[in-house]
């Protein structure tokens, strides 16, 4: 029987690891390419659930579908809104908002954010649904389109998302759309980056496998590993080889791709996370009493923090997540926000979901994961007789605790539209009162500290 030789035995090695690392590389692809479409779905949806917060409906209804109507103040107050909310997102295109007719599957534009020396939808202007199945249930709940979509405008994917009257009717929808060009211009850019690491990758498997035998399994069963963490998800993990070769250099690759990877991903979670701000922002200048709420419990968090001596990269994350804090009431109503005086039984339900919400918005950011808690249970009391989940004493992380001793002050130092901002005195004589009933001890002990050392300004 004839034996197989060495070179054959190295072909076959060199063939079988640039199968493998095509195929994963492939695989990895398949799953970022997955993931990023998810993602943009996700913020579509989440920016027109927004946007419809954002519209004024009572002005709404009193735009006629028609041409005329775009003479009227009402119509170009609606039209400098949507301008806004298009602004709010380089991606976003165009921001229009629709009724129905009383015609089956035919619908009128109302406005539209489109410069008018350029084509854009009239008011009045007929458009059939008929063929977007998407856009159809528009008026049920928010939704995106699965594709692209096509008419005289050009190719799109769009998201919807209803707008409500007083009386909680949905009396028209507000669609945004992105250009089919700048989707596709991600995908290529990460279509582009995977090529190059592909090739990169064949290129070091076949210079290694020429010259290494035996001697290169171990270093390419770790590599191996590392693709397999990396096809996982785990984008930090680093591949170790102790030598002084080329499957050295393979690694530093492979461990320069996994950096690049993370990267990409941190950027797109930063971007997510500016967009979130952006939007919290924009909702909090819509009231004067809450305006500025998220970044001064973020401020009072970060020094309380490094008042009780918690690490920098600590501080940081309490930072990002103390920002983000009441995130979960972008999807409340408006009524319910804004409403002058105590609320019933179940609109305090509605809002003690929000910590809720918030923490599943977030969850998609990796990074933010141990910092949520903050976001979760900042209304949690000491004494077990907060929400969401009434978890109280020792189960209550720092983060948590710090959140909720800022959130209060500045709830308390605020003006509300049933009572006057409180005093800073009369405020923490309210935060020693709560000690180890509402509120951690040693955090108010800090907090306190910290506004005592505050002298006022001349």
């Amino acid at each position: 029987m004839r034996k197989f030789g060495l070179g054959l035995k190295l072909s076959l090695l060199i063939v079988s690891l640039v199968v493998v690392l095509t195929s994963s590389i492939f695989a990895i692809y398949r799953r970022v390419n997955y993931l990023q479409e998810r993602e943009l779905k996700l913020r579509m949806i989440g920016m027109a659930r927004i946007m419809s917060i954002k519209i004024e409906a009572d002005k709404l209804e009193l735009i006629k579908p028609e041409h005329s109507s775009e003479s009227t103040a009402v119509f170009q107050d609606i039209k400098q809104s949507l301008l806004k909310l298009k602004n709010t997102s380089p991606l976003i295109d165009s921001v229009y908002t629709m009724v129905k007719s009383d015609k089956p599957d035919i619908w009128l534009f109302l406005v539209d954010s489109g410069d008018v020396r350029k084509a854009h939808a009239r008011c009045g202007e007929a458009y059939d649904v008929s063929n977007f199945p998407d856009m159809r249930v528009a008026f049920d709940g928010p939704s995106v389109d699965n594709k692209f979509t096509q008419d005289k405008w050009g190719v799109f994917q769009s998201a919807y998302a209803p707008i409500y009257n007083k009386d909680g009717k949905a009396i028209a929808i507000i669609g945004l759309d992105v250009k089919a060009e700048s989707i596709l211009a991600m995908k290529l850019f990460l279509t582009r980056m995977f090529l190059g690491i592909l090739i990169l990758g064949i290129f070091i498997s076949l210079l290694l496998g020429w010259f290494f035998s035996r001697s290169i399994t171990r270093p390419i069963n770790s590599l191996m590993l590392g693709v397999e963490e990396l096809g996982k998800g785990n984008l930090e993990h680093k591949v170790i080889v102790k030598s002084s070769d080329e499957l050295a250099q393979l690694a530093v690759a492979f461990n320069k791709m996994s950096a690049e990877l993370m990267g990409e991903k941190r950027k797109l979670q930063r971007y997510y996370i500016e967009t979130i701000k952006s939007l919290i922002r924009a909702l909090e200048a819509k009231d004067k009493y809450t305006s500025g709420h998220s970044e001064r419990v973020a401020h009072y968090a970060i020094h309380i923090a490094q008042r009780l001596g918690l690490p920098e990269k600590d501080i940081k994350l309490l930072e990002e997540v103390a920002a983000l804090h009441d995130i979960g009431k972008i999807g409340m109503p408006a009524e319910i926000l804004n409403k002058n005086g105590p609320l019933t039984k179940e609109e305090q339900d509605v809002v003690k979901q929000h910590p809720t919400v918030g923490e599943e918005i977030l969850k998609p950011i990796e990074f933010l994961e141990p910092g949520l808690s903050a976001v979760r249970d900042h209304h949690e009391r000491q004494d077990g007789t907060g929400y969401p989940n009434g978890i109280k004493g020792g189960l209550i992380s720092i983060f948590a605790a710090i959140a909720a001793v800022a959130d209060s002050y500045d709830a308390m130092t605020s003006d509300r539209p049933y009572r006057k901002a409180l005093s800073k005195e009369e405020a923490i004589n309210i935060l020693e009162k709560s000690k180890g009933t509402q509120f951690n001890s040693e955090v108010v002990d800090a907090f306190v500290q910290y506004l005592e050392s505050q002298k006022p300004k001349a």
